[in-house]
C-alpha cells in the first residue's frame, strides 16, 4: 500500500510538471506567432 501511494504521488508530480511545461510552451508559441504576424504585416 505504501509503495502504491508513493507511486501515485510521484505520478501526480510528473503530471503537474508536464502540465506546467505544456503551458509554458503554449505561451511561448503564442508569443512567437504574434511576433511573426507583426513582422509579416510589416
Amino acid at each position: 500500500m505504501l509503495q502504491f501511494q508513493t507511486l501515485g504521488v510521484v505520478s501526480d508530480v510528473k503530471v503537474n510538471i508536464l502540465a506546467a511545461l505544456y503551458r509554458s510552451k503554449v505561451t511561448v508559441f503564442q508569443k512567437f506567432s504574434k511576433k511573426s504576424r507583426k513582422t509579416k504585416k510589416n
